[in-house]
């Protein structure tokens, strides 16, 4: 579509075909902001949809702009002759995209097959390669300096307009997050292409090693996903690398500035375990008492051990390696030095496990919660039936904890409302389900669980349903059956998503990537030129939206690899770092930034807890008037709020806005976990985050947002309720006897981590720019319930491998159950009937002499008997005691830089108990903290002061 702008076109605009002449081309195309601003006078620059240049020999230039920003490019630009590619509902495209513009454009020049000038210093290595994948025989030469003579300030306007073509250059150039950064990735270990994966999602440049397809039904598109796949002679040549992403074997840095990365399975050095670095994830997690202790609900199963094929350890390193990387680039930028950073996946691992290898002692016993799920005498007698039938199954889980339960609708579809540890939503509940009066007439209360006076209804306390009466559970349960059973699920679930209260319908993973919503949202994305839908970006940065679409990973011919090689080297991120910062890097890469964490239950704290863990200092948030139960406040608190300082604000009242603006305003990174709606009601929504701190990152942790809005944006969730809706429950139970997969460790911790790398990615774009101008950044519980499944894209994996009786992928690669324990072990033959009757120490040393990996299935409790005392680099305990807490806690081995663990942070803090250090650091006085007190703006360490009311 060609513009009707008929301003008289300066001077220069002649000269950019002069310029082409002179370079004996046929023509210019530049995507360079400066260029194409000179070229052109339209500055609206967005890099995931950029504007760009053609300019002939002997024709005036042509733009080509978003199709959404045609009218202002007519405004703005001198031009003639302006064209609109991408989509909208009002304006006809000219073109899908930018590439489907040149590419027309080229043809009606008859320019196909012509000698092309570039821009060798700017042209991101995408996009050559785009260039030369469209016009494949065209000669491509580099015009860099050409252009830049041409852009010798000449014409009367241009003096009047650099300071503009400045500012958008730099806008432009950094509207993707990572882009400008190089990464190598040598490694060919899941864990290592996956972390590409991550980079590459947010504008890297990753260079990949070209493995060709394996039989793998698809899963290489997506670890190859936006990639450039080099045949590995050419590999070896490419310079100019800001990050190398190794195997489980490290890969030496070439310069000081790199950061390089590697995943073995235990840290170096470690001969307590005796495993090859690459050891895979079936043997690692028996290591990290995931077949033991993941299964809260199989154990009525009669199965104390279970498989799970989820690749835990290999996900969460993948994440953590993505995090520390951000971690270490935006310390370079301060430094200039790179570091070695290993992330022992099998530490990784464990990292999910936290609040499960927990022991808090000198807890009121009043605020110690019951245990979930245990078994009353009186449903005893159902288990043989349970273990027979999945229905019985279902109703028996439903009967231990009515409000955490599977439940049939009027069309047969289960649905799982999530309101355990959350007494409003428990309450609200109940009354969609017009089931409150009952509940009450019953004699159920809602007591605060901060009241040691509550002890005295515990067995009937709303506020914690895992402690009530076995005869009041049986009643709840059937009450909510009959009420669930007289609605669709889908109007259930709508009704329930009104009310803001988490309730979704149970899927598997096929149907959960097939549903409209997770289309909508952009969760799953089909990519053009294959056939299988894949998972989308695992996070999100506010600047990059639009974020272009994903790109299947590009497979260059040795000729075209070596081209872009010699491209990467004529631009260094990593040189231009040493020549402008030097200095020693310090002991943590975040020291001296500050986090604001507002975040609840466990995914938002962890996320805080892992940048305290990396050096930021971390002021924790809490509501004076919690909803949540002891169980998620306290006892949770001992593992995610490790190295933060503590308050309670009741940010109702003008003096607690003041406390929370006084600290959001000195913060680097503001973390919350909340809807849309829910950032608004804490006045932290983008607008207001950026009106009290416009240099703040705000990393939002939804429960269903992907990267494009979608009708499941604002409804809440919990961890187990995108288990059930993401096919993570039916892939350990079944379809019909959906299984809850663990306490936090399938989606909260990872989830938790993805924000951190989120936040993180806006951070270091933020210190690469160097403008100190904030942003908001994404993920959601949706995103990380999908991430942890990512090799399910490919296939639902062998029958051995799912279900509550799951022992492995293969025969040869399984669980074994001996004498007196178990064992998973990798072999070549099947060896399960020749090990009957066998110790396991018997029989791992009978696997180990026909040359099998083996090893023992632990639990946690055996993890911490075993390493409390005899620590190894890879698995350590630690003893704190702090304010009359004694905490056992896995200390943090999943980071090693250069070489070490990184120290340890302090031990978690009752809630509330850092309340004199914070208000002083902000500038409060004596007299007006003991005010905020006395007026209960400020509350008293584990909310005492709901004990005086």
């Amino acid at each position: 579509m060609a513009s009707q702008f008929s301003k008289t076109p300066p001077p220069r605009v002649s000269r950019w075909s002069e310029a082409a002449n002179e370079a004996d081309v046929d023509v210019i195309i530049t995507l360079k902001p400066e260029s194409v601003f000179h070229a052109s006078g339209f500055n609206q620059i967005i890099t995931s949809d950029p504007p760009g240049v053609i300019a002939p020999v002997n024709r005036k230039p042509i733009l080509l702009v978003n199709v959404i920003r045609l009218l202002t490019a007519g405004e703005k630009s001198f031009l003639p002759d302006i064209r609109g590619y991408g989509r909208s509902y009002d304006e006809p495209s000219f073109a899908s995209d930018l590439f489907g513009g040149i590419l027309k454009v080229m043809t009606e020049l008859g320019l196909k097959s012509g000698k092309i000038g570039i821009e060798y210093d700017s042209l991101t290595v995408k996009h050559y390669f785009r260039l030369s994948e469209i016009l494949p025989n065209a000669t491509f030469v580099d015009v860099t300096s050409k252009v830049h003579g041409l852009r010798l300030i000449e014409d009367p306007d241009e003096i009047a307009n650099v300071p503009i073509a400045a500012e958008f250059a730099t806008a432009g150039l950094t509207a993707m997050p990572l882009q400008g950064i190089r990464v190598l990735e040598t490694g060919a270990t899941p864990a290592a292409r996956l972390a590409g994966v991550l980079l590459a999602d947010q504008g890297a440049d990753v260079f990949s090693l070209d493995h060709g397809r394996l039989s793998n039904g698809g899963l290489d598109d997506y670890l190859d996903r936006g990639k450039l796949l080099l045949p590995a002679a050419v590999l070896s040549s490419v310079e100019g690398i800001d990050i190398i992403i190794a195997g489980s074997e490290a890969s030496a840095r070439s310069v000081e500035s790199q950061i390089s990365l590697s995943f073995p399975a235990v840290a170096p050095g470690d001969v307590e375990f005796d495993l090859p670095p690459d050891a895979s994830d079936d043997l690692l997690n028996a290591l990290a008492g995931f077949y033991t202790d993941l299964g809260v609900t199989s154990k009525l199963l009669g199965r104390s051990v279970t498989y799970t094929p989820l690749p835990l350890c290999t996900v969460y390193a993948a994440v953590l390696g993505a995090v520390a990387s951000m971690a270490a680039l935006t310390d370079r930028e301060r430094c200039g030095v790179g570091r070695d950073i290993v992330i022992p996946r099998l530490a990784a691992g464990l990292s999910a496990v936290g609040v499960l290898a927990l022991d808090l002692e000198g807890v009121e016993p009043y605020l110690l919660p019951p245990g979930l799920l245990t078994l009353p005498p009186e449903l005893m007698a159902e288990v043989p039936k349970a273990r027979s039938d999945e229905s019985h199954m279902i109703w028996l889980v439903n009967r231990l904890n009515p409000t955490a339960g599977c439940y049939r609708s009027a069309d047969g579809r289960l649905l799982t409302p999530v309101t355990t540890v959350n007494r409003r939503l428990a309450i609200r509940m109940f009354e969609l389900l017009g089931l409150y009066e009952h509940v009450k007439e019953m004699g159920i209360v809602d007591a605060s669980p901060y009241d040691p006076a509550s002890e005295l209804v515990a067995d009937r306390n709303i506020a914690v349903p895992q402690g009530m009466r076995n005869d009041l559970n049986i009643k709840l349960a059937a009450l909510m059956e009959k009420a669930f059973s007289t609605k669709s699920a889908v109007e259930w679930e709508e009704l329930f998503a009104e009310a803001q209260v988490p309730c979704a319908i149970v899927q598997d993973f096929p149907e959960w990537m097939g549903s409209s919503w997770a289309r909508e949202s952009g969760l799953v994305e089909e990519i053009a030129g294959l056939d299988l839908p894949q998972l989308g970006r695992s996070a999100s940065v506010q600047s990059a939206q639009p974020y272009p679409p994903l790109q299947p990973g590009r497979r260059l011919a040795a000729a075209t690899a070596a081209t872009v090689a010699a491209m990467a080297a004529a631009t260094t991120t990593s040189s231009k770092v040493q020549q402008h910062q030097s200095g020693a890097a310090s002991a943590k890469p975040l020291a001296g930034y500050v986090v604001a964490d507002l975040a609840n239950v466990i995914a938002g704290p962890a996320c805080g807890r892992l940048l305290a863990e990396l050096g930021a200092t971390v002021y924790k948030i809490d509501t004076t008037r919690p909803d949540h139960q002891p169980l998620v406040t306290i006892i949770w608190a001992g593992d995610v709020g490790q190295g933060k300082k503590s308050i309670l604000v009741d940010l109702r009242t003008p003096a607690g806005r003041e406390v929370l603006e006084r600290l959001v305003a000195k913060a680097d990174i503001v973390v919350m976990n909340a809807t849309d709606s829910g950032t608004e009601r804490l006045g932290l929504s983008r607008a207001q985050l950026a009106k009290i701190n416009p240099r703040a990152i705000g990393i939002q942790v939804s429960a269903f947002k992907g990267e494009r809005p979608s009708s499941h944006d604002d409804r809440p969730g919990y961890d187990p309720l995108l288990q059930a809706a993401t096919g993570i429950m039916s892939r350990f139970g079944t379809k019909d006897m959906p299984l809850l997969h663990g306490i936090a460790s399938c989606v909260d911790y990872l989830t938790g981590y993805l924000g951190a790398f989120a936040a993180l990615v806006g951070l270091q774009a933020r210190e690469r720019r160097g403008d100190q101008k904030g942003d908001w950044t994404e993920t959601s519980l949706a995103r990380g319930a999908a991430l942890v499944q990512f090799p399910f894209q490919a296939g639902p994996g062998a029958a051995t491998a799912n279900g509550p009786s799951a022992i492995g992928p293969s025969a040869t690669a399984r669980l074994h159950q001996l004498t007196d324990g178990w064992v998973f072990a990798e072999a070549t033959d099947d060896l399960s009937e020749a090990m009957q009757g066998l110790t396991a120490k018997e029989a791992t040393e009978f696997l180990r002499e026909r040359g099998a990996l083996v090893v023992p299935v632990l639990t946690i409790a055996a993890l911490k008997q075993k390493y409390m005392d005899k620590p190894s680099e890879t698995v350590r305990f630690r003893r704190t005691k702090c304010d009359g807490l004694e905490t056992t806690a896995l200390e943090p081995t999943w980071f090693r830089f250069n070489g070490q663990n990184l120290a340890p942070v302090a031990a978690a803090v009752p809630p509330g108990s850092s309340y004199t250090e914070v208000l002083s650091s902000l500038g409060f006085t004596s007299a007006e903290i003991q005010t905020m007190l006395t007026e209960k703006t400020i509350g008293q360490p584990n909310w005492r002061h709901l004990a005086e009311n």
